[in-house]
């Protein structure tokens, strides 16, 4: 939280018209801004939800946790909220729980079939670390006869815009002659540089002449 700080303000009004006075508090409001920014970062970091970097790693000694190089902040804070909110004992309310928080705004559905000891999971997980944490909830929780069927369906919803374009590049002869049809091959050469989707290259030769050609 960004706070404005204004000394000269806890001064009596008639000693914030002396000139000294002004120059020293004005030159002193921004250590005070340092001062008052660390304090609630130190607050922030006292939670889960609201710690930087700093805080979140502290976090993760305390549990023991070792963060990949491809964890965001969002994934590594989640990931600490599931081992640190740990209850015993393992029911299955306190393991939707634990699956609410690793899933957050997702949806997930659990079917239950206990007469044949089988239980199926279906998420939609998107953040880097979070089908790893599930993976580990599941051994931790779940009874080993228990069959888990768990299934990870991240949705795509592609978004933007997409640029198309064709290119087509067309050479057309026409020799008209009083003779044969001429044999003669003649080479075209075509160069530049072209951006495109996709190219198409034509080229038609048509020869009149005033006689049948073999």
């Amino acid at each position: 939280m960004n706070r404005e700080v204004d000394l000269l303000s806890y001064l009596p009004p008639f000693l914030q018209e002396f000139k000294e006075n002004r120059a020293t508090l004005e030159a002193e409001n921004p250590e005070f801004v340092l001062v008052w920014n660390g304090a609630d970062r130190v607050l922030k970091n006292e939670f889960i939800e609201t710690a930087d970097e700093a805080g979140i790693s502290r976090f993760e000694s305390i549990l023991n946790i070792t963060p990949s190089g491809t964890d965001t902040l969002e994934s590594r804070r989640r990931r600490v909220q599931i081992r640190w909110f740990n209850k015993i004992p393992y029911t299955l309310r306190a393991f939707l729980e634990r699956l609410a928080v690793i899933c957050g705004d997702s949806d997930f559905t659990v079917t239950k079939d206990f007469f044949n000891y089988k239980i199926d999971i279906t998420t939609h997980l998107e953040w880097t670390g979070q089908a790893d944490e599930l993976d580990r909830l599941i051994q931790e929780m779940m009874p080993c006869n228990m069959l888990v069927v768990s299934i990870n369906k991240v949705p795509c919803r592609p978004s933007g815009s997409i640029y198309t374009a064709g290119t087509i590049c067309f050479v057309e002869q026409i020799g008209i002659a009083d003779g044969g049809i001429t044999t003669e091959v003649e080479v075209y050469k075509m160069d530049g540089t072209c951006h495109a989707a996709g190219g198409f290259g034509h080229r038609e030769q048509i020869n009149i002449t005033d006689e049948a050609g073999e």
